[in-house]
């Protein structure tokens, strides 16, 4: 029986949960591997009572699970891996239907704690802002070192040293929050995008395009990249057609060190010799995209929800 232990600092609140021994043993195994690891905790903004966060394992983009469930009719407790890279936990009721795979559980006696750090996620989120950091490791563990795991891939000289730069600033970035992204959603826009001289819309645009360049654009080339049907030739003609206009965008609006990453990456394509080297490149920016992404989602002004109640009472499945 493997059993995790999933902490939430500085909520000081820990649960035990059992991955599943035959239902997606496969993902399940590659999250065992990829133990221990922290992350930003994020808490959905639509589909319900459920946590997700990151997790730096680029095989989960392209590992296709053995068996999705509707997620609302699972038990409170239930975990998932997803192809967004993401490591989900539901709490209560919820409204996306939309198939998951299901990996473990939340042991039965620790639902209350995981509801309490559900609860506190959200108030976060919505409210407070606060950063809660999220720490995943094998039960019994001690004094685990939290680390990005990076592939080990020999790279062109030049590549190597931006996929290099790439890695550091996802590694600076990946519990403390990008100062670019504090400068936007404080107003301070060197652009100064933002018509008749506001900034909310500037923010919902940015949210709008961070989300599908990362998980969408990005992941969905490193999923393309696994295909044993589509070359090298085809990869590289292929990628600047899907990053580059958000990417540039989005260094107009303040996320100037993600479009100096994508244009750096996007010139030294003719310089990789392989589909294993296109993959390190564009899975360090696809992660960096993502690492991104959590933080808006952490900063944006989702208290302006109280303004837009539902105009009736939403049955949910429990």
């Amino acid at each position: 029986m493997r059993e995790i232990e999933i902490e939430w600092h500085p909520l000081g609140i820990t649960v035990t949960a059992r991955l599943f021994e035959t239902q997606n043993r496969n993902l399940g195994d590659l999250l065992w591997g990829a133990l221990p690891y922290n992350a930003l905790q994020n808490h959905a903004l639509v589909s319900g009572h459920h946590l997700y966060h990151l997790v730096p394992l680029v095989d989960l983009i392209h590992t296709p699970a053995q068996q999705k469930v509707d997620r609302t009719l699972s038990p409170d407790g239930t975990l998932f891996l997803s192809q967004l890279q993401h490591l989900a936990i539901k709490y209560g009721p919820l409204s996306e239907y939309i198939p998951a795979a299901p990996v473990g559980c939340v042991i039965p006696e620790h639902l209350p704690r995981l509801r309490e750090a559900g609860r506190a996620c959200w108030n976060a989120t919505v409210g407070s802002k606060d950063v809660v950091e999220v720490r995943v490791r094998r039960s019994g563990e001690e004094a685990p070192d939290y680390r990005l795991p990076w592939p080990d891939v020999a790279l062109p000289a030049e590549v190597d040293a931006l996929v290099a730069r790439i890695r550091r600033e996802t590694e600076a970035i990946w519990i403390a929050p990008p100062t670019e992204i504090v400068r936007l959603h404080a107003g301070d826009i060197a652009s100064r995008a933002g018509s008749y001289d506001q900034y909310f819309s500037t923010l919902v645009f940015l949210n709008g395009e961070t989300r599908p360049l990362g998980y969408c654009a990005l992941n969905g080339l490193v999923r393309l990249c696994t295909n044993d049907n589509i070359s090298l030739a085809t990869l590289c003609e292929m990628t600047p057609a899907f990053i580059r206009t958000p990417a540039e965008f989005l260094g107009y609006v303040g996320l100037e060190t993600l479009w100096q990453f994508t244009q750096e990456t996007l010139r030294l394509l003719p310089a990789l010799e392989s589909k294993a080297q296109y993959l390190a490149s564009i899975g360090a920016l696809a992660l960096y995209a993502n690492v991104l992404n959590t933080w808006n989602l952490q900063y944006f002004p989702w208290r302006h929800g109280v303004d837009y109640p539902a105009a009736e009472p939403r049955a949910v499945r429990a």
